[in-house]
């Protein structure tokens, strides 16, 4: 869900264009996650279902051949990006401390490395 709000921050984004940039999201452009290179068209699919149901993004679909669905963030979803948004960028700012605990959590003990 949130690799969807993210990729849709800014910009309406056509389907496919908008399965192509999850799919390429990578550590380095900063979006929290796993990579998405195997992302199915259902997968995304349901989560656009899902997000629209909840009033987050919009779906407009072309009304002309070839048919296009484009999907844009609503208000109410940019509004929980900016308020999400801070608590990311503790997280990217924090990594190690997260590590450790999550190392605590499994049973490690970061100190023996």
């Amino acid at each position: 869900m949130w690799d969807v709000l993210v990729a849709l921050d800014g910009r309406p984004l056509h389907y496919t264009n908008l399965l192509n940039a999850i799919r390429a999201k990578t550590s380095d452009t900063g979006w929290a996650g796993r990579r998405h290179h195997y992302l199915r068209d259902g997968t995304l699919s349901r989560t656009l279902r899902r997000l629209q149901q909840g009033e987050l993004v919009r779906h407009h679909r072309e009304s002309d051949f070839p048919y296009h669905a484009t999907y844009e963030l609503l208000p109410t979803a940019k509004e929980l990006l900016s308020v999400v948004a801070p608590a990311v960028e503790w997280a990217q700012m924090h990594t190690d401390l997260l590590e450790r605990a999550r190392q605590r959590r499994r049973g490690e003990d970061p100190r023996n490395d």
